[in-house]
């Protein structure tokens, strides 16, 4: 997937927004500083099939203690973009 750096960025927020849309939301509108655990409802099975849905999209590998880093939608974006740029 050869994409621009600016476009990757928009890209993965833009599917993170459209998947993390089906989730009620304690803020209203969802955007890159919605805060996951906070703001969202999302269990711990929904957020494995957002990391597998990622997974598959971008052909990454999302070890599971990058969550640690994970607070906001924008983090996660940040995470997969990291992924996406350190793969071989």
């Amino acid at each position: 997937m050869s994409h621009e750096p600016r476009d990757l960025d928009q890209d993965i927020l833009q599917m993170l927004l459209r998947r993390l849309a089906q989730f009620p939301n304690k803020a209203g509108e969802i955007t890159a500083q919605t805060d996951l655990a906070a703001d969202m409802t999302i269990d711990s099975v929904n957020m494995m099939e957002l990391l597998m849905e990622v997974e598959d999209t971008y052909d990454v590998s999302f070890p599971l203690n990058m969550m640690a880093n994970v607070n906001t939608v924008q983090d996660l974006a940040d995470q997969i973009k990291k992924l996406v740029e350190d793969r071989p």
